[in-house]
C-alpha cells in the first residue's frame, strides 16, 4: 500500500475527497481543517463508541453513531458512513443482530480512516 500523502491519495483509499470539499463549500483550506478535526475526534471516539457498545448502553450508542454517520459523510468517507447508519438503523429496529456483525466492521474501518488522516496530516504515533 502506497503512503498517504495527498488528496489524490486519501481518494486511492476510498475517501470522496470532492464530496468533502463540495460539502465545505468548495473550500480545500475548509476541508483539511475538518480533516483534521475527524482525525483529533476519532482517537477518542473509538473507544467511546466500543465501551458504549459493550456496556449496552445503545442509546448512547446510537446517537454517537448517528454523529459518526455525519461526520464521516462530510470529510467524504462514504463507506463508514454507510456503516455507521446502518448501524442506526439497527439500534432503533432494535436489530440486535445486525449491531453484533456490523459495530466491529464499523470501529475496523473507522481506525482505518483516522490512521489514513493521521498518515496524510503527518500525526503517526
Amino acid at each position: 500500500m502506497g503512503a498517504i500523502r495527498t488528496l489524490e491519495d486519501l481518494t486511492i483509499k476510498g475517501f470522496d475527497v470532492e464530496e468533502g470539499i463540495r460539502l465545505c463549500g468548495g473550500d480545500e483550506e475548509i476541508y483539511m481543517e475538518v480533516l483534521w478535526a475527524a482525525m483529533e475526534e476519532g482517537s477518542e471516539k473509538i473507544p467511546l463508541i466500543r465501551s458504549v457498545y459493550e456496556q449496552k448502553d445503545y442509546e448512547r450508542y446510537r446517537i454517537e453513531v448517528h454523529g459518526l454517520k455525519n461526520a464521516m459523510r462530510s470529510i467524504g468517507a462514504t463507506y463508514l458512513s454507510q456503516l455507521a447508519a446502518e448501524q442506526e438503523t439497527a439500534v432503533k429496529e432494535e436489530n440486535y443482530s445486525v449491531m453484533e456483525v456490523g459495530a466491529e466492521e464499523m470501529l475496523t474501518q473507522y481506525k482505518f480512516v483516522v490512521d489514513a488522516l493521521k498518515e496524510l496530516l503527518g500525526e503517526l504515533d
